[in-house]
């Protein structure tokens, strides 16, 4: 047996064993060869406020069910590489290391895109 393809079966088999894990709703799990990435999608529907620091740091405040959506995504993959989305755009790229209840997310350079779909929070 090649100890390179019996080691590269083993890898294979752990990070699919982690896509078998169920995601709450908006989440989903993406695979391009690397370990999975949790993706979750935030509608700017879950906006509560959104705020632009005097350092250019994008603050979004989700709502009671956004809050809630966020938290059960993240208390469902700790330890886990996620993504959120929003207007399309990842906005976040993040390891989950404890769960996240507050609902606040802050944004390094946020894209054109994503300051005009919150432009009505601002």
């Amino acid at each position: 047996m090649d100890t390179k393809n019996g080691l590269s079966g083993l890898v294979t088999a752990a990070v699919f064993s982690v896509c078998l894990f169920a995601f709450p709703s908006g989440a989903e799990t993406l695979w391009d060869g690397q370990p999975a990435v949790v993706e979750f999608s935030v509608p700017v529907e879950r906006v509560e406020k959104a705020s632009i620091s005097e350092d250019g740091l994008l603050w979004i405040v989700l709502d009671q069910q956004g809050r809630a959506e966020l938290h059960e995504m993240t208390r469902a993959n700790l330890g886990q590489p996620v993504q959120i989305v929003m207007a399309g755009q990842v906005v976040l790229h993040f390891t989950v290391i404890t769960e996240l209840e507050s609902g606040r997310l802050r944004v390094q350079n946020p894209h054109q895109g994503l300051i005009e779909a919150l432009e009505a929070f601002l």
